[in-house]
């Protein structure tokens, strides 16, 4: 089996950093491959994780402006981008971010709340970064996330999320909401993790939920099934939210709910 490469994504007008980084990086012998971020085109972020996860991609290093890091509609595109290659290559993805001005790196923080889901994805300055990229390539580090989250895409069934609050336990149901960007759900149901389910028994679905949390406005839908903890509740999204709010079922109500930031 080959080994893992590291994976760089030049975004925005950053030839000549970019290809610094990577001469950067070649010394170090790793199998290094890569793209320049498809900017405008809607969902290629699923043949980007795709081209990614056929390389191989271990670790991922983005070369970009903290105006282009901090655009919203990047920032969901590589989140999304990111738990879709995940998915593929069933491990955890790191990756490290080198900012053409990195004296504005304060730009790019989220006002948003919740658990930002790029936040472990380190920005790098100081010299000695590639040394780091080939540890996480080797041993990367599982994001400290409070929920199992994935991402399934296929051109006919459309994008999935996968999640499962209190991954290690049993638990009573689960509730999926969306928030911004006029994302919405479309279908829902349960099954194994690790794949999309074949067929699904919904047991007191619910749908079109609306509530707020942390001050913005939630739809969501939900099922009261009974989740082990090698299950998993699927939902099919339509847009790319900004926000989601994932909580479980006990006694047919939803309680709390943990928020993840896409941006």
């Amino acid at each position: 089996m080959s080994s893992p490469s590291i994976w760089l994504i030049g975004m925005g007008d950053v030839d000549a950093v970019a290809s610094k980084v990577a001469a950067d990086l070649r010394p170090y012998g790793a199998p290094l491959q890569g793209q320049k971020w498809p900017i405008g085109e809607k969902q290629a972020w699923i043949a980007s994780a795709q081209e990614a996860a056929a390389a191989r991609a271990g670790v991922v290093v983005v070369v970009t402006s903290c105006e282009s890091y901090a655009d919203p509609a990047r920032r969901r595109e590589l989140v999304l981008f990111r738990l879709f290659l995940q998915s593929l290559v069933k491990r955890p993805v790191n990756g490290f971010v080198l900012l053409t001005d990195p004296v504005n790196a304060a730009t790019t923080t989220t006002e948003l709340p919740g658990t930002p889901l790029l936040a472990d994805w380190e920005t790098v300055t100081a010299a000695g970064w590639p040394a780091k990229v080939i540890a996480r390539l080797h041993a990367p580090r599982a994001p400290v996330w409070p929920l199992r989250i994935d991402v399934y895409a296929q051109e006919r069934l459309g994008v999935w999320l996968e999640v499962k609050p209190a991954p290690t336990q049993a638990t009573a149901g689960c509730l999926l909401g969306v928030s911004g960007n006029e994302a919405a759900i479309s279908f829902h149901a349960v099954g194994p993790a690790g794949r999309l389910p074949e067929r699904s028994v919904n047991e007191y679905e619910m749908k079109g939920i609306g509530f707020e949390a942390a001050g913005h406005a939630f739809s969501a839908w939900a099922l009261r099934n009974a989740l082990s903890p090698t299950d998993s509740y699927f939902v099919r999204i339509e847009g790319e939210p900004d926000l989601i709010a994932i909580g479980n079922l006990p006694n047919g109500e939803f309680e709390d709910v943990d928020l993840l930031c896409l941006r």
